[in-house]
């Protein structure tokens, strides 16, 4: 088994192949691929030969159809004029005193025959492939069985041709057909302009030129075994030859019968054109069509005859333009489509499972396929970036398949824009400058007119879409419940939207008013636990004996260079409440709307900071609350005040620690160096008393109003609106609000305090606050990355 391999035709399966040793198989490998190149060579070989013998088959074929057209001619003809004799020998039997019994059955056949025979001619002349010499033996034999003459021939072809134009305009709505109907006009005219009337005129001279037994065709029937029969004929039968008018339609006649014709076959055939493309809902079958009807107008417009040649070229474009113009118009409207499903999706609405969304830092992306170039996984990556629930998913699919559409319509409108029509333009023996503006009317004026359109239609139906989400979103602005989730599904799904907007539409103007009325309903509630706690937390600061930042002042003189925790927290806090909605819908004017809320929440708090410490010091001490005070009501704000103090006690007092790592280290040089730390809400001394606050001194407050001041600086930068917006509201006091102006009462406050004290002192003090503050901001802006 080892010294030879086996012969691979002998092995049931592939594992059989691997009890061999290694080199057996390897051996059994080179055999299969020489088998495999060598029948491979065998195909090619046969294949080759093959293809050699179908194309010759083909040809072959080709040239059988051009001999049977040529039979077919040559018989028709033949027929015609054994029809004219027999019918000539059933008139001269049917004299006689006695005629035979089978003469009816003869007529009967004869005329049998003759319906056979003009339904084979036409055959011929509704063909389009029917040649100039097909054509005019054709009419020969139509002239020869109805006795016709040259006019009453070329009326019976115009009325063929009218009858197939009709037959293509009747069975269904393929493309071809219409494209066979004008390939059937231009031939028409074009042969009617070559054959009619000289040459129809001479061929049917030719009949009357010698009798017709005496032609060479009736010679060679051996079917009629002439050298027997002749004889018996008679002179009559013999010298018979035929009587047609050939002269009896002139050149001005020909003319007028194929304008006549002609204003009716383009007539009908603009109608078809109109029925047919009306079925039609791709734009590219339209856009192909209208290039090869325009194509196979140009190259024969020299041929129009009483329609007028630009007459059937606006024909065309008008029908087309038509057209696209309807499909553009259905196209667009699809996109109330989007609407309907925004509005149902409110209407049911679902708070925890319509708005919930994936997070992007989730195990579940781990197992995602990477393959395939990872398409897959970015696309999951990108859903959850953007936080796309279940619901901004359906809408935003909507949205897509109307938005490709849009995209195909515009796509084939500049590929209109785009087609050259030298060639055709080239063959046609015309002036340069109409040259000019027949390439401009098809390469500009039409694109130009469906680009306008498709802008319009664009506009109007975003127009819509825009009303229904303005008019959900002030419905939402109003409602101060459970509003929220829904302002930001109808944020992500506008935003997806104005991010895929339709090329042609871009450079438009895209108002979209309502943004800002859903982006101020997130902030409020973004805002609402955040500025309630923070409430609390200036309130009960203002209480205690001494400020509790005091410690952490430098410089000389010693003025504060940390926020407040308060502060700090506050900007934690919203930070978190911004992320609990998702960071993808804080735009820079998202955020900047956000700080005109906390400016304006922030205000009255901050402001009321001095007029609460004046009455204070004037509450008498049984007056001022205690921490332990264990009769409060339970309202909302005494829940959120409990809430607090665990806060605080679970932080253990490590509230500077949030602010920056080095607090407690400059705390503990303040305590090496003889300071006492502040006691703070929640601490008790020895003992069993509580601790009750007593009216802050003068000197604390004024310390409180420094800190305060500096808060408001500090807070300054973190809420700096970078662009300008208007409130939803519109008022002008809103707009553009700076920090200063809101916190104004503190700084009044200190330079009241500070009319027998230096000013110019504080002045400078109050230079190196703000330059500490831009730089603990500095210092401080990534952790709240949303504000920054």
């Amino acid at each position: 088994m080892a010294g030879e391999a086996p012969d691979p035709k002998t092995i049931g399966s592939w594992e059989d192949a691997f009890q061999y040793p290694i080199a057996a198989v390897r051996g059994m490998e080179r055999q299969l691929r020489n088998d495999i190149g060598s029948n491979r060579e065998k195909l090619r070989s046969l294949v080759g030969a093959s293809y050699r013998d179908l194309l010759g088959t083909a040809e072959s074929i080709i040239q059988m159809d051009g001999q049977m057209q040529q039979v077919e001619s040559y018989i028709g003809d033949m027929a015609a004029k054994i029809l004219v004799l027999s019918r000539l020998l059933h008139k001269k039997i049917s004299q006689r005193e006695h005629p035979p019994q089978y003469l009816e059955l003869l007529r009967n056949r004869l005329a049998t025959l003759r319906r056979r025979l003009l339904i084979k001619i036409d055959r011929h002349l509704k063909s389009l492939e029917s040649s100039e010499s097909t054509l005019i033996e054709a009419m020969c034999a139509f002239s020869l069985a109805t006795s016709s003459s040259c006019t009453d021939v070329l009326r019976h072809f115009h009325h063929i041709r009218q009858s197939a134009l009709l037959e293509l305009g009747q069975t269904g709505n393929d493309n071809k057909r219409i494209s066979k109907s004008l390939q059937l006009i231009v031939k028409t005219l074009r042969d009617c302009q070559t054959i009619v009337p000289a040459r129809l005129a001479r061929a049917l001279d030719a009949l009357k030129s010698a009798p017709l037994m005496e032609g060479p065709d009736f010679q060679v029937l051996r079917e009629l075994n002439l050298d027997l029969h002749q004889k018996w004929l008679g002179e009559d039968i013999n010298t018979f030859t035929p009587y047609v008018r050939h002269d009896d339609l002139p050149k001005t006649e020909a003319d007028r019968l194929l304008e006549q014709w002609a204003r009716t076959a383009f007539s009908t055939f603009h109608r078809h054109l109109r029925e047919m493309i009306e079925l039609v809902e791709d734009p590219t079958t339209i856009v192909q069509l209208r290039q090869e009807l325009l194509e196979l107008w140009l190259l024969n417009k020299r041929h129009s005859m009483g329609a007028g040649a630009y007459d059937v070229l606006n024909g065309i474009r008008n029908a087309f333009n038509s057209r696209f113009k309807n499909l553009i118009h259905q196209h667009t409207t699809n996109l109330s489509a989007v609407s309907s499903s925004v509005e149902t999706l409110l209407e049911n609405w679902n708070d925890g499972f319509s708005d919930a969304f994936s997070p992007i830092w989730d195990n579940a992306v781990l197992t995602l396929d990477a393959g395939s170039g990872g398409v897959a996984l970015k696309d999951e990556l990108y859903r959850r970036a953007f936080s796309r629930s279940g619901s901004v998913e359906t809408t935003f699919s909507a949205y897509t398949r109307w938005l490709e559409g849009i995209n195909n319509l515009e796509r084939w409108i500049t590929r209109m824009q785009e087609k050259k029509w030298t060639d055709e333009l080239d063959d046609m023996d015309e002036e340069e400058e109409t040259l000019e503006d027949l390439h401009n009317m098809l390469s500009e004026d039409d694109p130009h007119l469906l680009h306008k359109t498709l802008e319009d239609d664009l506009e109007d139906s975003f127009s819509m879409l825009r009303n229904v989400i303005q008019s959900h979103a002030k419905t939402l602005l109003s409602n101060n419940g459970t509003s929220a989730p829904k302002s930001v599904f109808l944020l992500r799904v506008w935003r997806d939207i104005a991010s895929h907007l339709p090329s042609i539409y871009r450079d438009l103007k895209s108002e979209s008013p309502f943004v800002p009325l859903l982006q101020t309903r997130v902030s409020k509630t973004v805002l609402r636990k955040p500025v309630s706690n923070c409430d609390k937390r200036i309130s009960k600061s203002s209480q205690y004996k001494r400020l509790q930042a005091r410690v952490l002042w430098e410089g000389d003189p010693q003025l504060p260079v940390l926020p407040s925790a308060w502060a700090f927290r506050f900007l934690h806090e919203t930070v978190k409440s911004m992320t609990d909605f998702g960071a993808d819908i804080w735009t820079p004017q998202a955020t900047d709307i956000l700080k005109q809320q906390i400016r304006d929440a922030l205000a009255p708090i901050v402001k009321k900071l001095p007029e609460l410490q004046r009455e204070v010091n004037g509450h008498a001490s049984d007056d001022r609350p205690r921490i332990d005070d264990e009769e409060t009501s339970h309202t909302p704000e005494s829940e959120a005040e409990s809430d607090i103090q665990k806060q605080d006690q679970d932080q253990k007092d490590n509230d500077e620690q949030e602010t920056d790592a080095g607090e407690n280290a400059k705390t503990e040089e303040k305590l090496q160096n003889g300071n006492t730390p502040p006691l703070k809400p929640t601490q008790k001394p020895k003992g069993d008393h509580p601790i009750e606050l007593s009216s802050p001194s003068s000197e604390v407050i004024m310390d409180i109003k420094t800190q305060r001041l500096f808060d408001a600086i500090y807070l300054d930068h973190a809420l700096t609106v970078k662009f300008k917006t208007i409130a939803p509201d519109d008022d002008p006091e809103h707009e553009n609000m700076t920090l200063p102006d809101l916190f104004d009462g503190a700084q009044s406050s200190i330079l009241d305090d500070l009319q027998t004290e230096d000013v110019q002192q504080w002045e400078r003090n109050l230079e190196r606050m703000r330059k500490d503050a831009g730089a603990y901001w500095k210092r401080t802006e990534l952790l709240f990355g949303l504000l920054g």
